[in-house]
Order: structure tokens, then C-alpha cells, then sequence
């Protein structure tokens, strides 16, 4: 049996989506898979207990019969963090080695969804290299691509994790960059003793939200059907400037969201000649009837919102990127992507798993 840890140094680069990848392709493969997060720091509290949303949606899409308990065992909630500096002694690493032990039993691989920064999970004993470590798990890390500083982020965690880390998935590399990461970053870590599974480009789908995603986070009203919620929002746009100005400027970018103040019925209506998925109106405005009549004639769904157009926009660029995984069509790209691109027989020979 092979277990295989997903470490990243910072948030939202793709743990998730690879470890739902990763088991898709496996069991396709014929594997018998197995999937845990061992360490949970963002937890949310329902009414009977205190769970990890990310644990539970992978448990349930991948169809794993093992407990949510099982498969992450160790919740590190803010009555955790009490109960420890109060002295109360529990341990944790016990906890997860026999959940482990219970989740693994018939698998032939495990995968292990770390945690967003080495150092969580510290407090009780279960950092990310404790945790590879105790369990004998190789690591597989995930990097966002901005600049070649990223090499400093892999480098480091090579001389930290030794032979222990198998390789990398460089994600997120803009279009304009792939050419010189392909040729140019990934031979200098194949020198340096670190394998590149994969060159993922940055992509629209993967990034983009949809409108229903984008109504939920700002809150306000939406004017339109329920159904074109499901829109896809790829790039955020301010309207403040000129009618003729932005014109020009929204017919060069193609399924957006426009921003702009609930009086401005002129760049209300240019947006509306270009390809919008949904305007956001603030200061609690609503629009003129010829822009409701004409957002309706092109499908484009109105969100209105009590905030002015700076506060919007600071708030709406926040979830772009940072929007969670749990879209069917998303993961179906991201598999297809895994599936065009990702060295799985290199990795399964570092595991010392069967290939096809």
C-alpha cells in the first residue's frame, strides 16, 4: 500500500481539487483509494458538531465509506486551542493513527490532504512533517506560479523534507508565462533533484465564479431568474469612467462582472452591449427599467448592494481564487486537466504502485 501527503505553502493553490483528481484517476486506474485530512484547522460548527466542510464533501463526492471522524480525525477548533493551553492532555497523535490505520485497511493508496502551511497542526503534535513523518508518507507539493521567487518556497521545503518530498505541481502559470516555466523553471528543479509532475495552466473555468457564488458572498438583492445564477464570472471590471471609454474597454473582456454605482445607467447599458454575466450595482440604487428590460433581453442577471463601488469591488476580488471547489463542472476540468497533463506513471513508480 502507498500513502501519498499534499502539502502546499500557502492557501487555495489546489489541495483539494488535486486530491480529488489524484482518487478519481486512481480508482480509474483500478486502485482501491483511500482519502484523509488528518489535521482540520478551518472547521465550521453544525448543529450537532464541529466538522471540516472540505473533509465531508470529498468523503461524500468520491463516495467513501469510511466515518467523517475517520477520515479527519483531528479537528483543531478554538475550544481545542482552550482546552490545550489550559493543560488538558489528549493525544491527538494516537487519534490519528488509528484512524489511519482503520481507513487504510484493503486500500492500496491513501491519499493525505495536508495542511495550508507546515506549521499547522503544531499545537497538537501533527505539523505537516510530523504528520508525513508518523505515517511514512511521501509528499507531493502543490505551488501557485507568480514569479521564479516560487523556486525559493520548493528549495526550501527540499532541504526541510529531504528525500521525503517526491516532487511538485506547478498551477496556476499564466499563459504568457507557461512557455519560459516549461522551459525554463521546471528543468532547473529536475537538476536540483525535484520532480515536476505537472505544468498546469492558469484557467478561466477553474478561477471564474458564478453568479450565484458572487450574490451569496456580497449579499444584497438579485434581479433575475434563480437559474442564471449558474452563469460563470471570469474577470471583475470597475465602470467609472466615460460611456464611450468603457465601451471599448468592456468589449475586450469577455464574461465578466461589472461594477459600477446604481445611477450609472450609461455604463449600466454599454455593459450591456458586451459580454457581461452579471452587472453589480451599488449604494442600494436601483437601475433604470431600460437597463432592467435590456438586462433581461440578454439573460444578464443585476445584483444590487448597500456598499459603494470601491467597497464592492475590495470585497468581490477577494473571492476570486479563493472560491472552494465543490462544483461538479470545476472538478470535471480540473481531472481533465490532471488527465492531459499530469505524470501519473512517474508518480505511481515513486510510489511503487502498478501502472497501466
Amino acid at each position: 500500500m502507498a500513502t501519498l501527503y499534499i502539502a502546499s505553502t500557502e492557501t487555495f493553490v489546489g489541495k483539494s481539487a488535486m486530491c480529488l483528481g489524484l482518487l478519481d484517476h486512481a480508482r480509474r486506474d483500478g486502485l482501491r483509494v483511500g482519502y484523509m485530512k488528518p489535521v482540520s484547522v478551518a472547521v465550521v460548527q453544525t448543529e450537532t458538531s464541529v466538522i471540516d466542510e472540505d473533509a465531508a464533501f470529498i468523503r461524500q463526492y468520491v463516495g467513501l465509506s469510511e466515518s467523517l471522524q475517520q477520515i479527519a480525525p483531528v479537528i483543531v477548533s478554538q475550544s481545542v486551542v482552550e482546552q490545550i493551553m489550559r493543560g488538558t492532555k489528549i493525544d491527538y497523535t494516537k487519534r490519528l493513527r488509528d484512524a489511519y490505520t482503520k481507513v487504510a485497511r484493503g486500500k492500496d493508496l491513501i491519499v493525505l490532504e495536508g495542511a495550508n502551511t507546515w506549521a499547522e497542526g503544531s499545537i497538537v503534535n501533527l505539523s505537516a512533517d510530523q504528520v508525513s513523518d508518523m505515517l511514512q508518507a511521501p509528499v507531493l507539493m502543490i505551488v501557485h506560479y507568480r514569479s521564479v521567487l516560487v523556486l525559493d518556497a520548493i528549495l526550501a521545503a527540499q532541504r526541510y523534507l529531504g528525500d521525503r518530498l517526491i516532487g511538485v505541481l506547478i498551477n496556476h502559470v499564466e499563459e504568457a508565462k507557461l512557455e519560459f516555466v516549461r522551459s525554463r523553471v521546471a528543468p532547473f528543479l529536475e537538476q536540483h533533484g525535484v520532480a515536476v509532475f505537472a505544468v498546469l495552466p492558469a484557467d478561466a473555468q477553474l478561477a471564474g465564479v458564478t453568479v450565484a457564488d458572487l450574490h451569496e458572498f456580497l449579499g444584497g438583492q438579485l434581479i433575475g431568474p434563480v437559474e442564471w445564477g449558474s452563469k460563470l464570472i471570469e474577470r471583475l471590471v470597475i465602470g467609472a469612467m466615460g460611456p464611450e471609454s468603457a465601451l471599448s474597454h468592456f468589449r475586450r473582456v469577455m464574461h465578466k462582472a461589472v461594477i459600477t454605482g446604481g445611477d450609472r445607467t450609461d455604463i449600466q447599458m454599454a455593459a450591456l452591449q458586451t459580454s457581461t454575466s452579471a452587472l453589480v450595482l451599488t449604494g442600494n440604487l436601483r437601475p433604470a427599467d431600460a437597463v432592467v428590460d435590456r438586462a433581461e433581453e440578454g439573460q444578464v442577471p443585476i445584483i444590487l448592494v448597500a456598499d459603494d463601488t470601491m467597497v464592492t469591488v475590495d470585497r468581490a476580488e477577494k473571492i476570486f481564487g479563493h472560491i472552494r471547489f465543490k462544483q461538479v463542472a470545476k472538478i470535471q476540468r480540473f481531472t481533465e486537466l490532471l488527465d492531459q497533463r499530469f505524470d501519473f506513471e512517474r508518480l505511481y513508480d515513486k510510489l511503487g504502485l502498478p501502472s497501466n
